[in-house]
């Protein structure tokens, strides 16, 4: 099979890894699917960190542009000033642009990094992608180190970089696969906000057109769905948004399950109305600098949507809307509640 030729390669040309795996716990999916407030709570449990879109960690000034979710200036945390010395320190001071580089080629969707994958799986072997593997794991290291924590929650949602977290020795990775109804992602991405260090928005963001929001939240699952098939030793799970929020014990017992974590005192922390404190989320939704957040139901794109733009997204992505368990008709209660239609899992499916 074409994973075993890159897990070949992973072995043969990244260091060895002597020491207890790292345990990551890796959320991927389509942006605007409520993957920050999912960070945000799973890092309440007392044996993680949740580190957010970590992806954004070694972009050249960075850490001038937001804040941590923690309230300081990342270039002024304790936490992420640890976690960039001791990275320097395990990679041999490998410089920032050159780790950017190489995310860029091995996992930047926008910039069609799949056909490096492509070239990996005809056997031919790139020392760029043994570096990576190095500098990836040297993330992970540092993190651990810095917080002490055991388990570690990344939400880059990025599947690309899910990928290359598998096959990087010394990680012990667990994925979730987050989907929300792509008509409230549609809605999310229709919504401008303006540059904000404070607020969390590290540049000016412009509306997505519904059709363009409609192909991407189809790409971006469909990737996730192979990554899940690529790796079926890898415990991993599909939850849904609207189920998260109507339910959150069970979405908690089924992470926590993949995580091998307890979340039942988190979970009743949720239905007793108590905030979740914000940690150390690096980069992400805007909510991560708002303090302490409550689990909420979000369908104001019922709403908000027009009934063409409702139907343009249906026509679009209805297959795979209904494959997920969604209905035409918005409910803002539980996709595999009673009544509903039972969520499929692709990645269970034979390919």
């Amino acid at each position: 099979m074409a994973e075993l030729t890159e897990l070949k390669i992973a072995a043969e040309t990244a260091d060895a890894r002597p020491d207890a795996p790292i345990r990551v716990v890796y959320v991927m999916g389509a942006g605007r699917s409520g993957s920050t407030v999912l960070d945000t709570i799973l890092n309440n449990h007392e044996d993680v960190i949740g580190v957010g879109e970590l992806v954004h960690l070694f972009i050249e000034g960075s850490a001038q542009k937001e804040n941590c979710s923690c309230g300081e200036a990342r270039d002024a945390c304790d936490i992420w000033k640890s976690v960039r010395n001791r990275w320097s320190e395990l990679t041999g001071r490998a410089s920032i642009t050159e780790h950017e580089r190489l995310m860029t080629k091995f996992t930047r969707v926008q910039r069609f990094a799949i056909p490096e994958w492509h070239r990996l799986r005809a056997g031919n072997p790139d020392p760029d992608f043994a570096e990576c593997l190095n500098q990836t794991h040297a993330t992970y290291q540092a993190i651990a180190e810095a917080t002490g924590k055991r388990v570690i929650i990344e939400s880059s949602k990025n599947p690309l970089r899910a990928k290359l977290l598998c096959l990087t020795p010394g990680l012990d990775v667990s994925l979730v696969h987050l989907v929300r109804d792509a008509r409230g992602v549609a809605w999310s991405r229709m919504k401008p906000f303006a540059k904000s260090k404070e607020g969390g928005v590290p540049q000016d963001i412009k509306p997505r057109p519904i059709h363009i929001s409609a192909g991407y939240w189809l790409f971006m699952n469909f990737l996730s769905e192979q990554v899940r098939k690529a790796f079926p030793d890898r415990p991993s799970t599909c939850i849904h948004y609207e189920d998260f929020v109507s339910t959150p014990e069970r979405t908690l017992k089924e992470i926590g399950e993949v995580a091998g974590l307890n979340y039942s005192s988190i979970a009743d922390r949720l239905l007793s109305g108590a905030p979740m404190a914000p940690g150390h989320l690096y980069a992400g939704n805007r909510v991560r600098t708002a303090g302490p957040i409550k689990l909420r139901s979000d369908m104001a794109w019922a709403d908000q949507l027009t009934s063409s733009q409702k139907r343009l997204t249906w026509l679009l992505a209805g297959h795979k809307l209904r494959q997920y368990g969604y209905d035409r008709q918005p409910t803002d209660v539980s996709v595999k509640e009673p009544g509903h239609a039972a969520v499929s899992d692709p990645a269970n499916k034979a390919a």
